[in-house]
Protein backbone atom coordinates (compact mmCIF):
# COMPACT_ATOMS: atom_id res chain seq x y z
CA UNK A 1 0.00 0.00 0.00
CA UNK A 2 2.90 2.03 -0.12
CA UNK A 3 5.21 2.93 -2.61
CA UNK A 4 7.60 0.40 -1.62
CA UNK A 5 7.44 -3.21 -2.20
CA UNK A 6 10.42 -4.01 -3.97
CA UNK A 7 14.13 -3.30 -2.15
CA UNK A 8 15.00 -0.37 -4.30
CA UNK A 9 11.76 1.74 -3.35
CA UNK A 10 11.37 3.74 -0.41
CA UNK A 11 9.40 2.83 2.80
CA UNK A 12 7.64 5.99 3.87
CA UNK A 13 5.26 7.92 1.45
CA UNK A 14 6.14 11.33 3.92
CA UNK A 15 10.48 10.75 3.35
CA UNK A 16 12.34 13.76 2.65
CA UNK A 17 15.42 13.13 0.13
CA UNK A 18 18.76 14.30 0.14
CA UNK A 19 19.09 17.92 -1.62
CA UNK A 20 14.86 17.76 -2.44
CA UNK A 21 14.15 21.51 -3.15
CA UNK A 22 10.13 21.18 -3.09
CA UNK A 23 8.00 18.96 -0.96
CA UNK A 24 5.47 19.24 -3.68
CA UNK A 25 7.64 16.48 -6.08
CA UNK A 26 10.49 14.45 -4.81
CA UNK A 27 12.32 11.06 -5.02
CA UNK A 28 15.21 9.57 -7.07
CA UNK A 29 15.67 7.97 -10.48
CA UNK A 30 18.54 5.23 -10.38
CA UNK A 31 19.92 4.08 -13.80
CA UNK A 32 21.52 0.64 -14.18
CA UNK A 33 23.57 -0.57 -16.82
CA UNK A 34 24.74 -4.25 -16.00
CA UNK A 35 26.92 -6.77 -19.06
CA UNK A 36 27.34 -10.20 -18.21
CA UNK A 37 29.72 -11.92 -20.79
CA UNK A 38 31.67 -15.49 -20.86
CA UNK A 39 32.79 -17.53 -23.87
CA UNK A 40 30.03 -17.49 -26.42
CA UNK A 41 27.54 -15.62 -24.36
CA UNK A 42 26.56 -12.21 -23.27
CA UNK A 43 24.00 -9.89 -21.85
CA UNK A 44 23.36 -6.49 -21.91
CA UNK A 45 20.66 -4.49 -19.88
CA UNK A 46 19.98 -1.03 -19.25
CA UNK A 47 17.51 -0.42 -16.59
CA UNK A 48 16.25 2.61 -14.88
CA UNK A 49 14.08 2.99 -11.41
CA UNK A 50 11.88 5.86 -10.96
CA UNK A 51 10.27 6.53 -7.45
CA UNK A 52 8.24 10.13 -7.19
CA UNK A 53 5.89 11.35 -4.55
CA UNK A 54 4.17 14.22 -4.92
CA UNK A 55 3.13 15.44 -1.28
CA UNK A 56 0.06 18.54 -2.02
CA UNK A 57 -1.32 18.19 -5.27
CA UNK A 58 -4.56 19.45 -3.63
CA UNK A 59 -2.92 21.19 -0.53
CA UNK A 60 -4.49 19.71 2.33
CA UNK A 61 -6.45 17.52 0.63
CA UNK A 62 -4.48 15.20 -1.77
CA UNK A 63 -0.91 13.60 -2.36
CA UNK A 64 0.18 11.11 -5.05
CA UNK A 65 2.78 9.01 -5.90
CA UNK A 66 4.37 6.60 -8.51
CA UNK A 67 7.12 4.16 -9.10
CA UNK A 68 8.04 2.29 -11.95
CA UNK A 69 10.71 0.53 -13.97
CA UNK A 70 12.08 0.66 -18.01
CA UNK A 71 14.18 -2.07 -19.57
CA UNK A 72 15.92 -1.86 -22.74
CA UNK A 73 17.39 -5.17 -23.29
CA UNK A 74 20.62 -4.23 -25.27
CA UNK A 75 21.22 -7.31 -26.99
CA UNK A 76 17.72 -9.39 -27.01
CA UNK A 77 18.54 -13.34 -27.42
CA UNK A 78 16.13 -14.41 -30.06
CA UNK A 79 18.57 -15.63 -32.23
CA UNK A 80 19.40 -18.43 -29.73
CA UNK A 81 16.40 -20.42 -30.38
CA UNK A 82 17.10 -21.95 -33.11
CA UNK A 83 13.90 -23.14 -35.12
CA UNK A 84 11.32 -21.63 -32.37
CA UNK A 85 11.91 -18.07 -33.63
CA UNK A 86 12.10 -16.67 -30.28
CA UNK A 87 14.20 -17.51 -27.36
CA UNK A 88 12.01 -18.69 -24.30
CA UNK A 89 12.79 -15.65 -21.53
CA UNK A 90 11.87 -13.01 -24.37
CA UNK A 91 7.92 -14.69 -23.60
CA UNK A 92 8.80 -14.15 -20.09
CA UNK A 93 11.25 -11.81 -18.95
CA UNK A 94 10.92 -12.27 -14.94
CA UNK A 95 11.49 -15.96 -15.58
CA UNK A 96 15.20 -15.57 -15.62
CA UNK A 97 17.50 -12.66 -14.44
CA UNK A 98 18.30 -12.40 -17.78
CA UNK A 99 15.17 -9.72 -18.99
CA UNK A 100 15.73 -11.26 -22.26
CA UNK A 101 12.96 -9.29 -24.27
CA UNK A 102 13.99 -7.70 -27.39
CA UNK A 103 12.45 -5.05 -26.71
CA UNK A 104 11.93 -1.90 -24.38
CA UNK A 105 9.29 -1.86 -21.86
CA UNK A 106 8.02 -0.34 -18.72
CA UNK A 107 6.77 -1.82 -15.68
CA UNK A 108 4.34 0.15 -13.52
CA UNK A 109 4.42 -0.86 -10.09
CA UNK A 110 2.64 1.54 -8.54
CA UNK A 111 0.57 4.84 -9.50
CA UNK A 112 -2.24 6.39 -6.36
CA UNK A 113 -3.20 8.95 -5.37
CA UNK A 114 -4.13 9.96 -1.26
CA UNK A 115 -7.41 11.77 -0.70
CA UNK A 116 -7.85 13.38 2.78
CA UNK A 117 -8.98 16.11 4.99
CA UNK A 118 -6.38 18.47 6.50
CA UNK A 119 -3.72 16.03 7.11
CA UNK A 120 -2.97 12.17 6.05
CA UNK A 121 -2.52 11.75 9.89
CA UNK A 122 -5.75 11.69 10.09
CA UNK A 123 -6.43 9.14 7.37
CA UNK A 124 -6.59 8.95 3.97
CA UNK A 125 -8.57 7.12 1.06
CA UNK A 126 -5.88 5.46 -1.66
CA UNK A 127 -7.13 5.40 -5.29
CA UNK A 128 -4.84 3.55 -8.12
CA UNK A 129 -2.10 0.73 -8.51
CA UNK A 130 -0.37 0.02 -4.71
CA UNK A 131 0.91 -2.60 -2.70
CA UNK A 132 -0.94 -3.34 0.06
CA UNK A 133 2.14 -4.06 2.78
CA UNK A 134 -0.19 -5.13 5.93
CA UNK A 135 -1.80 -7.71 3.56
CA UNK A 136 0.86 -9.62 2.52
CA UNK A 137 1.63 -7.40 0.00
CA UNK A 138 -0.81 -8.16 -1.87
CA UNK A 139 -0.94 -5.92 -5.17
CA UNK A 140 -4.07 -4.67 -6.45
CA UNK A 141 -5.81 -1.64 -8.88
CA UNK A 142 -8.06 -0.70 -6.37
CA UNK A 143 -8.83 1.69 -3.50
CA UNK A 144 -7.93 1.17 0.47
CA UNK A 145 -8.46 3.14 3.14
CA UNK A 146 -6.01 4.19 6.10
CA UNK A 147 -8.63 5.38 9.47
CA UNK A 148 -7.32 6.17 12.66
CA UNK A 149 -10.29 5.37 14.79
CA UNK A 150 -7.97 6.75 18.15
CA UNK A 151 -4.32 7.33 18.75
CA UNK A 152 -3.85 3.78 19.62
CA UNK A 153 -5.75 2.04 16.72
CA UNK A 154 -6.76 2.11 13.48
CA UNK A 155 -8.79 0.16 10.96
CA UNK A 156 -7.66 -0.71 7.71
CA UNK A 157 -9.42 -1.79 4.65
CA UNK A 158 -8.58 -2.67 0.92
CA UNK A 159 -10.69 -3.87 -2.53
CA UNK A 160 -9.33 -4.46 -6.04
CA UNK A 161 -8.63 -6.41 -8.89
CA UNK A 162 -5.09 -8.11 -8.27
CA UNK A 163 -2.20 -7.32 -10.64
CA UNK A 164 0.13 -9.45 -12.66
CA UNK A 165 2.84 -9.15 -15.22
CA UNK A 166 2.66 -12.74 -16.20
CA UNK A 167 -1.25 -14.02 -16.45
CA UNK A 168 -4.58 -12.46 -17.42
CA UNK A 169 -6.35 -11.30 -14.02
CA UNK A 170 -9.23 -9.62 -15.71
CA UNK A 171 -11.80 -11.59 -13.38
CA UNK A 172 -9.86 -11.90 -9.99
CA UNK A 173 -9.92 -9.46 -7.66
CA UNK A 174 -9.26 -9.49 -3.57
CA UNK A 175 -10.90 -7.34 -0.50
CA UNK A 176 -9.57 -7.39 3.15
CA UNK A 177 -10.36 -5.51 6.12
CA UNK A 178 -8.26 -5.34 9.36
CA UNK A 179 -7.23 -3.86 12.76
CA UNK A 180 -3.72 -2.19 13.97
CA UNK A 181 -3.48 -1.58 17.63
CA UNK A 182 -0.26 -0.18 19.41
CA UNK A 183 -1.64 -0.33 23.01
CA UNK A 184 1.71 1.21 24.10
CA UNK A 185 5.45 2.32 22.57
CA UNK A 186 7.34 -0.79 21.35
CA UNK A 187 4.14 -2.60 20.88
CA UNK A 188 2.01 -3.13 17.37
CA UNK A 189 -0.74 -5.49 16.87
CA UNK A 190 -2.50 -6.43 13.52
CA UNK A 191 -5.28 -8.39 12.50
CA UNK A 192 -6.54 -8.90 9.02
CA UNK A 193 -8.56 -11.21 6.89
CA UNK A 194 -9.14 -11.07 3.13
CA UNK A 195 -10.42 -12.67 0.17
CA UNK A 196 -8.77 -13.82 -2.83
CA UNK A 197 -10.50 -14.63 -5.90
CA UNK A 198 -9.37 -15.69 -9.46
CA UNK A 199 -9.46 -18.49 -12.30
CA UNK A 200 -7.71 -21.01 -10.04
CA UNK A 201 -9.24 -21.26 -6.88
CA UNK A 202 -10.82 -18.74 -3.69
CA UNK A 203 -9.16 -18.55 -0.72
CA UNK A 204 -10.44 -17.04 2.41
CA UNK A 205 -7.22 -16.26 5.27
CA UNK A 206 -6.42 -14.42 8.06
CA UNK A 207 -3.41 -13.52 10.02
CA UNK A 208 -2.68 -12.24 13.43
CA UNK A 209 1.22 -10.43 13.75
CA UNK A 210 2.79 -9.00 17.09
CA UNK A 211 5.71 -6.60 17.12
CA UNK A 212 6.61 -6.43 20.92
CA UNK A 213 9.42 -4.47 22.83
CA UNK A 214 9.86 -7.53 25.68
CA UNK A 215 12.20 -5.43 28.10
CA UNK A 216 15.75 -3.40 27.22
CA UNK A 217 17.19 -4.54 24.72
CA UNK A 218 15.09 -7.56 23.84
CA UNK A 219 12.82 -7.54 20.49
CA UNK A 220 9.84 -9.96 19.24
CA UNK A 221 8.14 -11.18 16.36
CA UNK A 222 5.31 -13.16 15.45
CA UNK A 223 3.35 -13.95 12.58
CA UNK A 224 0.32 -16.75 12.57
CA UNK A 225 -1.36 -17.01 9.04
CA UNK A 226 -4.34 -19.34 8.53
CA UNK A 227 -5.82 -20.28 4.78
CA UNK A 228 -9.31 -21.77 4.30
CA UNK A 229 -9.92 -22.61 7.42
CA UNK A 230 -6.74 -24.03 8.41
CA UNK A 231 -3.97 -23.10 10.06
CA UNK A 232 -1.11 -21.62 7.45
CA UNK A 233 2.37 -21.07 8.82
CA UNK A 234 3.64 -19.73 12.07
CA UNK A 235 6.69 -17.42 12.03
CA UNK A 236 8.63 -16.13 15.23
CA UNK A 237 11.99 -14.01 15.51
CA UNK A 238 13.42 -12.84 18.85
CA UNK A 239 16.85 -10.45 19.65
CA UNK A 240 18.91 -9.70 22.51
CA UNK A 241 21.12 -7.20 22.75
CA UNK A 242 23.30 -7.61 26.01
CA UNK A 243 25.33 -3.92 26.85
CA UNK A 244 27.76 -5.05 29.30
CA UNK A 245 29.46 -7.87 26.57
CA UNK A 246 28.13 -5.47 23.27
CA UNK A 247 26.54 -8.88 22.16
CA UNK A 248 24.00 -9.27 19.95
CA UNK A 249 21.59 -12.62 19.81
CA UNK A 250 19.27 -13.64 16.96
CA UNK A 251 16.62 -16.35 17.14
CA UNK A 252 13.95 -17.33 14.18
CA UNK A 253 11.84 -20.48 13.82
CA UNK A 254 9.31 -20.66 10.49
CA UNK A 255 6.54 -23.87 10.49
CA UNK A 256 4.58 -24.87 7.63
CA UNK A 257 1.28 -26.69 9.10
CA UNK A 258 -0.54 -27.02 5.39
CA UNK A 259 0.37 -28.44 1.68
CA UNK A 260 0.54 -25.98 -0.70
CA UNK A 261 -1.21 -27.09 -3.45
CA UNK A 262 -2.12 -25.18 -7.00
CA UNK A 263 -4.92 -24.15 -5.60
CA UNK A 264 -3.48 -23.05 -2.24
CA UNK A 265 -2.06 -20.31 -3.91
CA UNK A 266 0.06 -17.90 -1.73
CA UNK A 267 -1.69 -14.45 -1.62
CA UNK A 268 0.47 -12.04 -3.33
CA UNK A 269 0.04 -12.08 -7.15
CA UNK A 270 2.65 -10.39 -7.86
CA UNK A 271 5.34 -13.19 -8.49
CA UNK A 272 3.86 -15.91 -10.89
CA UNK A 273 6.96 -17.91 -10.07
CA UNK A 274 7.01 -17.22 -6.58
CA UNK A 275 3.33 -18.10 -5.88
CA UNK A 276 4.03 -21.76 -4.73
CA UNK A 277 7.41 -21.42 -3.67
CA UNK A 278 7.32 -21.33 -0.16
CA UNK A 279 9.36 -24.39 1.30
CA UNK A 280 7.32 -27.13 3.30
CA UNK A 281 9.57 -27.07 5.73
CA UNK A 282 10.55 -26.70 9.66
CA UNK A 283 13.52 -23.92 9.99
CA UNK A 284 15.56 -22.77 12.76
CA UNK A 285 18.38 -20.34 12.67
CA UNK A 286 20.71 -18.52 15.50
CA UNK A 287 22.78 -15.90 15.46
CA UNK A 288 25.23 -13.60 17.03
CA UNK A 289 27.19 -10.08 16.67
CA UNK A 290 29.96 -9.48 18.96
CA UNK A 291 32.17 -6.56 19.54
CA UNK A 292 35.33 -7.63 20.42
CA UNK A 293 38.44 -5.64 22.06
CA UNK A 294 41.09 -3.72 19.67
CA UNK A 295 38.13 -2.82 16.90
CA UNK A 296 37.26 -6.24 16.24
CA UNK A 297 33.86 -7.91 15.58
CA UNK A 298 32.93 -11.49 15.29
CA UNK A 299 29.66 -12.31 13.98
CA UNK A 300 27.51 -15.66 12.36
CA UNK A 301 24.70 -18.41 12.95
CA UNK A 302 23.70 -21.48 12.13
CA UNK A 303 20.43 -22.72 10.18
CA UNK A 304 18.80 -25.63 9.97
CA UNK A 305 16.29 -26.43 7.82
CA UNK A 306 13.65 -29.87 8.03
CA UNK A 307 11.43 -30.96 5.19
CA UNK A 308 7.77 -31.77 6.78
CA UNK A 309 5.13 -33.90 6.12
CA UNK A 310 4.34 -30.90 3.26
CA UNK A 311 6.89 -31.24 0.73
CA UNK A 312 5.93 -30.34 -2.87
CA UNK A 313 9.07 -31.89 -4.84
CA UNK A 314 10.10 -28.16 -5.70
CA UNK A 315 13.61 -28.60 -4.86
CA UNK A 316 12.70 -28.75 -0.87
CA UNK A 317 15.14 -30.80 1.23
CA UNK A 318 16.91 -31.02 4.39
CA UNK A 319 20.49 -28.83 4.49
CA UNK A 320 23.09 -27.22 7.70
CA UNK A 321 24.15 -24.01 6.96
CA UNK A 322 26.90 -22.54 9.07
CA UNK A 323 28.96 -19.09 8.45
CA UNK A 324 31.37 -17.04 10.84
CA UNK A 325 32.91 -13.67 9.59
CA UNK A 326 35.55 -11.75 11.86
CA UNK A 327 36.05 -8.08 11.07
CA UNK A 328 38.99 -5.36 11.54
CA UNK A 329 38.56 -2.00 11.97
CA UNK A 330 42.22 -0.40 12.50
CA UNK A 331 40.77 2.86 11.69
CA UNK A 332 38.06 5.04 10.17
CA UNK A 333 39.56 4.40 6.88
CA UNK A 334 40.33 1.15 6.83
CA UNK A 335 38.38 -2.50 7.44
CA UNK A 336 39.25 -6.19 6.51
CA UNK A 337 37.08 -9.22 6.98
CA UNK A 338 37.58 -12.92 6.62
CA UNK A 339 34.26 -15.06 6.34
CA UNK A 340 33.92 -18.72 6.33
CA UNK A 341 30.58 -20.60 5.04
CA UNK A 342 29.43 -24.34 4.93
CA UNK A 343 26.64 -26.33 3.67
CA UNK A 344 25.42 -29.42 3.89
CA UNK A 345 22.24 -30.77 1.90
CA UNK A 346 20.55 -34.23 1.32
CA UNK A 347 21.67 -36.45 -0.62
CA UNK A 348 25.02 -35.65 0.76
CA UNK A 349 25.87 -32.70 -1.59
CA UNK A 350 28.31 -30.05 0.28
CA UNK A 351 29.98 -26.95 -0.11
CA UNK A 352 32.91 -24.88 1.93
CA UNK A 353 34.63 -21.75 1.33
CA UNK A 354 36.44 -18.79 2.98
CA UNK A 355 36.28 -15.19 1.61
CA UNK A 356 38.24 -11.66 2.52
CA UNK A 357 37.44 -8.89 1.54
CA UNK A 358 39.35 -5.39 2.19
CA UNK A 359 37.51 -1.80 2.36
CA UNK A 360 38.96 1.74 2.05
CA UNK A 361 37.09 5.17 2.94
CA UNK A 362 39.67 7.91 2.69
CA UNK A 363 36.52 10.59 2.75
CA UNK A 364 32.45 10.12 3.55
CA UNK A 365 32.17 10.51 -0.37
CA UNK A 366 34.29 7.34 -1.93
CA UNK A 367 34.09 3.66 -0.82
CA UNK A 368 36.44 1.34 -2.14
CA UNK A 369 35.73 -2.63 -1.66
CA UNK A 370 38.37 -5.38 -2.99
CA UNK A 371 37.51 -8.78 -2.54
CA UNK A 372 37.75 -12.66 -3.12
CA UNK A 373 36.22 -15.89 -2.69
CA UNK A 374 36.98 -19.69 -2.76
CA UNK A 375 34.45 -21.83 -2.37
CA UNK A 376 34.85 -25.91 -3.36
CA UNK A 377 31.25 -27.56 -3.84
CA UNK A 378 30.12 -31.21 -3.75
CA UNK A 379 27.63 -32.78 -6.12
CA UNK A 380 26.53 -36.33 -6.11
CA UNK A 381 23.80 -37.49 -7.88
CA UNK A 382 22.20 -40.69 -9.71
CA UNK A 383 22.45 -41.30 -13.48
CA UNK A 384 19.07 -41.13 -14.90
CA UNK A 385 17.59 -43.60 -17.45
CA UNK A 386 14.63 -43.60 -19.56
CA UNK A 387 13.98 -47.35 -18.94
CA UNK A 388 15.14 -48.44 -15.74
CA UNK A 389 16.27 -51.85 -15.03
CA UNK A 390 16.66 -53.67 -11.67
CA UNK A 391 19.52 -55.94 -13.21
CA UNK A 392 21.51 -52.58 -13.52
CA UNK A 393 21.06 -49.91 -11.03
CA UNK A 394 21.39 -46.37 -11.07
CA UNK A 395 24.72 -45.20 -10.99
CA UNK A 396 26.08 -42.83 -8.42
CA UNK A 397 28.23 -39.98 -9.93
CA UNK A 398 30.10 -37.62 -7.43
CA UNK A 399 31.54 -33.84 -8.72
CA UNK A 400 33.91 -31.42 -6.98
CA UNK A 401 34.47 -28.30 -8.97
CA UNK A 402 36.18 -25.40 -7.51
CA UNK A 403 35.38 -21.87 -7.75
CA UNK A 404 37.20 -18.81 -7.24
CA UNK A 405 35.45 -15.62 -7.39
CA UNK A 406 37.28 -12.06 -7.34
CA UNK A 407 35.15 -8.48 -6.92
CA UNK A 408 35.84 -4.99 -6.80
CA UNK A 409 33.30 -2.11 -5.98
CA UNK A 410 33.75 1.77 -5.72
CA UNK A 411 31.53 4.27 -4.88
CA UNK A 412 31.79 7.79 -5.13
CA UNK A 413 29.08 10.07 -3.98
CA UNK A 414 29.54 13.22 -5.92
CA UNK A 415 27.03 15.30 -4.62
CA UNK A 416 24.20 15.82 -2.52
CA UNK A 417 22.23 14.99 -5.13
CA UNK A 418 24.32 12.27 -7.57
CA UNK A 419 25.75 8.93 -6.09
CA UNK A 420 27.95 6.50 -8.59
CA UNK A 421 28.67 2.97 -7.84
CA UNK A 422 30.36 0.15 -9.68
CA UNK A 423 31.12 -3.44 -9.18
CA UNK A 424 33.29 -5.52 -11.13
CA UNK A 425 33.14 -9.19 -10.53
CA UNK A 426 34.68 -12.40 -12.28
CA UNK A 427 34.05 -15.88 -11.50
CA UNK A 428 36.28 -18.94 -12.39
CA UNK A 429 36.36 -22.26 -11.86
CA UNK A 430 38.23 -25.64 -12.29
CA UNK A 431 36.62 -26.65 -15.41
CA UNK A 432 37.54 -23.29 -17.75
CA UNK A 433 34.53 -21.71 -17.19
CA UNK A 434 34.62 -17.91 -16.54
CA UNK A 435 31.87 -15.75 -16.09
CA UNK A 436 32.24 -11.50 -15.73
CA UNK A 437 29.68 -9.30 -14.96
CA UNK A 438 29.81 -5.19 -14.80
CA UNK A 439 27.49 -3.21 -13.06
CA UNK A 440 27.25 0.50 -13.05
CA UNK A 441 24.99 2.54 -11.21
CA UNK A 442 24.29 6.51 -11.32
CA UNK A 443 21.57 7.56 -8.62
CA UNK A 444 19.71 10.97 -8.73
CA UNK A 445 17.67 12.58 -6.18
CA UNK A 446 15.18 15.32 -6.52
Amino acid sequence: MVAAAVSFLPASPAQIYPGSASRYAHGYVDTVYRSRWSEGESDQDLYQYWDVEMEELVPGHARGAFSLRLNTDINGRVDHAPGLGEYIFDRDPFYSVDDSRDEEYVDLYTGYVDLYNGSPANGYLRIGRQYMSEFDWIQVDGVSVNLPVTSWAKVLGYFGQAVSYYSGHTDDWSGGIGLELKPSIGSRWLFEIHRYEDDIADNDSWKAEVWQRLWEGAFFHARFRGLDGEARDLWLDVSQYIAPMDLTLFLNYRRLFTNLEDESRQDSPLYRSGLLEQNAHNYFSVGFDKALPCNFGLSGGLDIQRVGDHSQDYGDRDYEHGNVTLSYYPSRVWRYSVSGEWWNTDPESSSYGMSGEVGYSPTKCIDWTLGTSYTSYVFRYEEERAFPNPNFPAVLYRETPFVKTYYTGLRWKVNECNDLRVNFEIEDDDQDNDYYTLRVKWGQTF
